[in-house]
């Protein structure tokens, strides 16, 4: 949630710096969005204290099944340039999720800066790296510092995703006519035309 957090915050500053008003993300038309927040919501309970009593067979499917809809969402907007940039980022947490059991790695060492625990359990939706981790550099290798708000580890994929979140939100906000601009080059690489 972290990613997020940063994503919209930073995303609504650039956008009003670069002169964008809250009042044209009202134009932003975003193919199956009511994906993103099914997706959120699957991961919200699977890891907050409604998925406690659920089983962890459970638990994991819910984790991929919300990148699943993350993935068809970005697949249905791919020809907007900041969801290029979200969608490579889930697809690389997808992967790296998907191939290790359900669960994000994340190195000891990130942990510790956060402040969180190193356990063989999993710690919401990560758990600690071992030897038979692959994708490790894809992980959550990175921490905020204990000491900050919203200490927490993430991934390279995190930070795509963030970029792209925050850049799609600057773009809505921009001015409408300049938003126009934007979408008729998006729609040109979309049909292969210069």
């Amino acid at each position: 949630m972290l990613v997020l957090v940063v994503a919209v915050v930073g995303g609504l500053i650039a956008g009003a710096v670069l002169g964008g008003s809250l009042a044209n993300l009202d134009g932003l038309s975003l193919r199956l969005a009511w994906l993103v927040v099914v997706a959120l919501l699957l991961q919200i309970v699977a890891f907050s204290p409604l998925g406690r009593p659920l089983p962890n067979s459970v638990v994991i499917t819910m984790h991929i099944a919300s990148y699943g809809l993350l993935l068809t969402f970005v697949v249905a907007n791919l020809w907007r340039r900041p969801v290029m940039c979200f969608g490579l980022g889930v697809l690389l947490n997808a992967l790296t999720i998907t191939i290790n059991g359900g669960y994000m790695p994340a190195s000891a060492a990130a942990l510790r800066l956060a402040g969180l625990p190193v356990s063989s359990r999993p710690h919401n939706n990560s758990e600690v790296a071992g030897p038979a981790t692959h994708l490790r550099f894809l992980g959550d290798i990175l921490g905020v510092p204990h000491r900050l708000p919203l200490a927490n580890v993430f991934s390279i994929g995190d930070i795509l995703i963030a970029v792209g979140l925050a850049w799609l939100i600057a773009a809505g906000m921009a001015k409408r006519e300049r938003r126009a601009e934007e979408c008729k080059a998006d729609s040109a690489i979309a049909s292969g035309r210069p």
